[in-house]
């Protein structure tokens, strides 16, 4: 008897924003069901607030980004993002670096942790 698929269901039932009932979709630009508000559209995503970086040096350089979004738009910073629930660290660290610099690293050690229990990371 062949397993029965998994459907998956989002925990965020009602857009936050405006109380509509979500829906799962794969937004424009992604790869992943994300829940979706049925009326005003806002994407709502289920993920760690982990965020995840490289610290990439080639040729005595370092490389960084020019922030696109707030916060900090326009500042430069270290290719990094949120990290993506089933991922590790290094993973997520990767994809990142790939997603915001073009970058294909491989990770050879951890650099640094930083906790900012502040602002929920």
């Amino acid at each position: 008897m062949p397993a029965l698929a998994t459907v998956p269901k989002s925990r965020i039932p009602f857009c936050p924003a405006c109380g509509s009932p979500t829906k799962l979709a794969v937004p424009d630009g992604d790869e992943k069901m994300r829940a979706v508000c049925s009326s005003c559209g806002r994407v709502h995503y289920e993920n760690p607030k982990m965020v995840v970086g490289c610290l990439v040096e080639h040729d005595n350089k370092v490389l960084l980004c020019r922030r696109k979004i707030e916060p900090a738009y326009g500042l430069w910073t270290l290719p990094a993002g949120y990290l993506e629930v089933g991922e590790s660290a290094a993973e997520g660290a990767s994809r990142e670096t790939l997603e915001e610099a073009c970058a294909d690293v491989e990770i050879v050690s951890p650099f640094a942790q930083l906790d900012i229990p502040l602002i929920g990371q």
